[in-house]
């Protein structure tokens, strides 16, 4: 059996009828204080199921956060387990030559701002835990993304390209995760 977690379920997650975030934030509970509200919506609510599955264990209401300021050289140095990187490069070049990807709804937002809609997740010197969905891999240090693959692979494309929109700074949020 599963180990029991703290965080509230999204009542009606995956239906059309999913609660509210602001109702599903009413019962968010005291002692889950520490994870910034933004986050709680755009990883918790939004990716239930995964977050659920994958991330609940890892008790992320005990991990340090922290709002920074990334340059297109400190995105570079983000990592992932196996071949993940050279995955989003190749998704990346999809979205900076005009392929579907572009015209999605992130491709379009990011391709005309230069930047990411919504702050991804990397965890900083993490490599004591094991990765969610790595078949025993441990996080990659000095940064490895948690959150975010599609934007990651987006910028990457966009920097390796030298994309025009491209700015030179990008929100990231940045995780501690106990020992």
């Amino acid at each position: 059996m599963a180990k029991k977690h703290p965080y509230p379920l999204v009542r009606g997650y995956g239906n059309i009828e999913r609660e509210p975030f602001d109702s599903y934030y009413e019962h968010w509970l005291q002692e889950l204080s520490n994870i910034p509200k933004p986050i709680v919506e755009d990883r918790i609510y939004r990716h239930w199921n995964c977050f659920e599955e994958r991330w609940s264990q890892l008790a992320p209401h005990t991990w340090e956060y922290s709002l920074e300021t990334f340059s297109n050289d400190r995105i570079l140095a983000i990592d992932h387990i196996l071949t993940w990187i050279q995955e989003l490069d190749a998704e990346g070049v999809e979205f900076v030559t005009d392929k579907p990807r572009a015209q999605t709804r992130l491709g379009r937002f990011m391709l005309g701002h230069g930047t990411f809609p919504v702050p991804i997740i990397v965890a900083q010197d993490a490599s004591h835990v094991i990765a969610p969905r790595s078949g025993g891999e441990h996080m990659k240090a000095p940064l490895h993304l948690i959150e975010g693959h599609s934007r990651l692979a987006c910028i990457r494309g966009m920097i390796n390209s030298s994309y025009p929109t491209l700015k030179m700074l990008h929100s990231v949020w940045v995780v501690k995760i106990p020992k």
